[in-house]
């Protein structure tokens, strides 16, 4: 009996100490401010994070709009290359070569002329071939070497003809001294008519659309008449400088067409 009742002393005595620290325990946890950081209504802590709650869906709304997820939606790889193209070596190389392209077509107009043979003592003579409608051999009209930049024949003047006839004189270009003009270099041609020999006025520059030449290249021309003899006509002509722009278009290889 005496046992028995210590043990209950004892056992009294350790539920009285526990009870102190469960007591201390629901102190510490009644001094935790669960307050600002509740979950139990799905929330962030609002006092510091009221612009980026996620509990209605929206984006932060001072930085994002529709428009900018229309932008995102509509930017595709193809897009992105375009961007590509404002970089220092597209767009603004683009726009140097556009100004220098305009600076060439304006020269055009005010170009400087030269007239070839310097000497009015000299002409060129051109002879047809002694066939009717044929054009005779090609003649040299300007040396190879002789002008150091690209050029562009402008017009021809006729200043004696051998006979009362129709002429078609045609010229090309040649890179080698001894090679004839093909097909892919001639330069364009023109038509005139004499009415009779020999000649009592000049014939005034005839205008030639014609192909550019390259620097230091040689210049021919040729000529045909309706007669089956080997007329001959005298000439010379005007030159200009032709500047070359930064895209030209490839002369066709065939002339004036492919029959």
């Amino acid at each position: 009996m005496i046992d028995l009742i210590g043990t209950l002393r004892r056992l009294t005595a350790a539920i009285t100490a526990s009870g102190a620290e469960i007591t201390t325990i629901a102190a510490d946890v009644a001094n935790i401010d669960g307050d600002a950081m509740r979950g139990t209504d799905n929330a962030l802590l609002a006092a510091s994070y009221t612009a980026e709650r996620g509990t209605d869906n929206a984006a932060l709304a001072v930085n994002w709009t529709a428009a900018l997820a229309t932008a995102l939606t509509n930017y595709t790889a193809a897009r992105a290359a375009y961007l590509d193209e404002l970089a220092a070596a597209n767009l603004p190389s683009d726009i140097d070569d556009l100004l220098s392209n305009l600076a060439i077509m304006n020269i055009l107009t005010c170009a400087r002329s030269r007239v070839y043979p310097q000497e009015p003592s000299s002409v060129v003579q051109i002879v047809a071939a002694a066939a009717a409608d044929t054009f005779g051999s090609w003649t040299e009209v300007i040396p190879i070497n002789t002008v150091d930049f690209n050029y562009r024949p402008t017009a021809v003047m006729i200043e004696q003809a051998g006979a009362a006839a129709t002429y078609i004189i045609q010229f090309g270009f040649s890179t080698t001294d001894g090679d004839d003009p093909i097909t892919a270099q001639t330069v364009g041609e023109q038509r005139f008519k004499v009415l009779g020999t020999p000649l009592k006025t000049y014939h005034s520059d005839l205008d030639l659309m014609g192909m550019g030449c390259p620097a230091n290249a040689k210049l021919w021309a040729r000529i045909k008449t309706e007669t089956i003899n080997a007329d001959t006509a005298d000439i010379s002509i005007t030159l200009i400088r032709c500047l070359v722009i930064s895209n030209p278009v490839s002369y066709l290889a065939t002339w004036p067409w492919a029959s």
